[in-house]
C-alpha cells in the first residue's frame, strides 16, 4: 500500500523558528530553502541638479550588501554577462536612488565657506525577479535627519538607512520554501509497469517535493523538484539514485549527461531481469535506506520486511 500527503505549513512560525536559530542553522536553513540571490543597486542623485543623471554609490550598496549577508542571504552582481539566462541572475534586485543636496555657508568672522550635505529623499524599492512584481516600495522624505561633513559620510548614512527598511523579517516573508526543478530523462527502463513503480518510489523519496511523468516511453521523462542546495549533479546521485540502487540490490542506476537543469540516468541493461525488478514491489520504500534504525523499526513490523534493508 503506499499513498501520498500533502501539508500545510505555518509560514510565520518558521519565521519564527528561524529567527531563534543560531546564524550557521539559519544559511543551512537558507540555503536548502532555495537560497534566493539579492542583487543591489543604489544610486544617488543632485537635488539642485535634476537633469544630472543619477550615480551608483558602491558605498551605500557595501552597507546594505553587509546587512543582507549578515543575515546568511547572498548578494548577487547582474554584470557578467548574466542577461542571456536567467537562471543564472538574481532572484530579488533591491533598487534604491537617493537625493542628496550640498548646504554651503559663508562664515562672516573668516570668510571661509563650509559646505554640508543634506539627504532630502530616497525611494527604495525590490522587485521578485521571476515575476517582476514589486513586493516592496517606499518613498521617504526624510526631516531632522541631520547634515555631514562630507559626501561620503552621506552616502554611508544613506546605505544604514535604506539597509534599516530591508530587515531579516522582510527578507523571511518573502522567501518560500522551494525546490530546484529538474526534468529527468530515464533510458533502458525495460518496460512500463516499472513505470508506475518508478515514479511511487520518486515521490517518496524525502529530497524530492514533486514528481510529474511527462512521458512513459524511452526515454521516460520525469519533472522533479528537488529540495537541497547542492548541484543538480550531486542532488541526484546522492538522494535518488543512492536509495534506489540500495533498494535494487546493486547500481543499476547510474547519472549519465547533464545539461543544465536537464539530467540522464542510464538503467543498466544487467538490472532488467524479473528478480531485480521485483524488489521494485516487494522490497521496502527506497527511502527508508539509509534511514536511521529507529526510523525503520517505527515503519516496519515484520522482521522479515526489516531484514530486508540490510544493504
Amino acid at each position: 500500500m503506499w499513498m501520498t500527503t500533502q501539508a500545510i505549513v505555518n509560514i510565520k512560525a518558521v519565521q519564527r523558528s528561524l529567527n531563534q536559530m543560531s546564524r550557521d542553522e539559519r544559511v543551512e536553513f537558507i540555503r536548502a530553502s532555495g537560497d534566493p540571490k539579492i542583487s543591489v543597486l543604489i544610486s544617488t542623485g543632485d537635488a539642485d541638479q535634476p537633469d544630472i543623471p543619477p550615480r551608483a554609490s558602491p558605498v551605500a550598496e557595501n552597507l546594505l550588501k553587509e546587512r543582507i549577508k549578515s543575515f546568511g542571504f547572498r548578494t548577487w552582481s547582474e554584470e557578467g554577462g548574466r542577461a542571456d539566462d536567467a537562471k543564472k541572475g538574481a532572484d530579488f534586485a533591491v533598487l534604491g536612488e537617493a537625493k542628496i543636496k550640498k548646504l554651503s555657508t559663508r562664515l562672516p568672522a573668516s570668510g571661509l565657506t563650509v559646505s554640508k550635505f543634506s539627504l532630502t529623499s530616497w525611494t527604495v524599492k525590490c522587485i521578485d525577479a521571476a515575476t517582476g512584481e514589486e513586493i516592496y516600495y517606499d518613498t521617504t522624505l526624510p526631516t531632522g535627519v541631520g547634515n555631514w561633513a562630507s559626501e561620503e559620510e552621506a552616502l554611508k548614512a544613506i546605505g544604514a538607512r535604506i539597509a534599516d527598511e530591508f530587515s531579516r523579517d522582510f527578507f523571511l516573508q518573502h522567501t518560500n520554501v522551494t525546490g530546484r526543478r529538474i526534468t529527468l530523462k530515464v533510458q533502458g527502463m525495460p518496460d512500463a509497469g516499472s513505470d508506475d513503480s518508478l515514479a511511487r518510489e520518486l515521490i517518496g523519496l524525502p529530497a524530492v517535493i514533486a514528481v510529474l511523468p511527462r512521458s512513459s516511453v524511452s526515454p521516460r521523462v520525469y519533472e522533479l523538484q528537488l529540495a537541497g542546495s547542492a548541484t543538480s549533479g550531486d542532488l541526484m546521485t546522492n538522494n535518488v539514485l543512492r536509495p534506489l540502487n540500495a533498494k535494487l540490490g546493486q547500481a543499476c542506476f547510474s547519472l549519465g549527461d547533464i545539461s543544465g537543469e536537464e539530467i540522464s540516468v542510464v538503467f543498466e541493461q544487467r538490472c532488467g531481469d524479473g528478480s531485480v525488478l521485483s524488489r521494485l514491489e516487494t522490497n521496502p520504500p527506497a527511502s527508508l535506506y539509509g534511514a536511521p534504525p529507529s526510523r525503520q523499526k517505527t515503519v516496519i513490523k515484520n522482521p522479515d520486511t526489516l531484514r530486508k534493508l540490510v544493504i
